[in-house]
């Protein structure tokens, strides 16, 4: 606890407070967002086509949209908070196309140890699956390999077209 008149005191305007404070309230305001993401994800299940879904949609809409409704006013009075400590949400350097890449890359190695030298650990593979089993991982890896190249070309484009912007709204004079 600091001592009155101290010098992390005296830096301190009136109902401020310190940095160390501020700091743990920023990160407690984003980890109460990312929990509201997760409640988002939870009621967002019934629209995801995934095969091997983790929750059960046991909400009707009007549910979600009270629900939803809720999360805006939380994220609204967690932006009011660390306004009145004249903070500002941190901004995030990581877009999509480079979480969908590293994920991508995660879902790569996970294919990769289904092929039978790895599952040997469960137990021998039989020969009559090895050749299907074989094939069950190229034909995963295939659509991961078109996905990523996908991804990396429409991410080619849109540098493209930055680059172009860029060009055309300061063009250079040589004289």
């Amino acid at each position: 606890m600091p001592e009155a008149g101290s010098e992390m005191e005296r830096d301190r305007g009136s109902g401020a407070l310190n940095r160390a404070q501020q700091r743990r309230l920023s990160v407690t305001c984003k980890y109460i967002d990312n929990l509201l993401c997760e409640i988002e994800h939870a009621i967002n299940t019934a629209a995801s086509r995934s095969p091997f879904p983790r929750y059960v949609v046991d909400v009707t809409p009007a549910q979600i949209l009270l629900i939803e409704d809720h999360i805006a006013l939380l994220r609204a009075q967690l932006l009011r908070t660390l306004d009145w400590q004249h903070l500002k949400p941190e901004q995030t350097g990581i877009t999509v196309t480079r979480s969908a890449l590293t994920d991508l890359a995660f879902v790569d190695i996970a294919i990769e140890e289904l092929k039978p030298r790895y599952l040997r650990g469960c137990g021998a593979v039989p020969e009559d699956a090895v050749e299907e089993l074989n094939g069950v991982i190229q034909k995963l890896r295939s659509l991961t390999g078109s996905m990523e190249r996908c991804i990396r070309q429409e991410m080619s484009k849109n540098l493209e077209n930055c680059a172009r912007d860029e060009s055309t709204e300061n063009p250079q004079h040589h004289g």
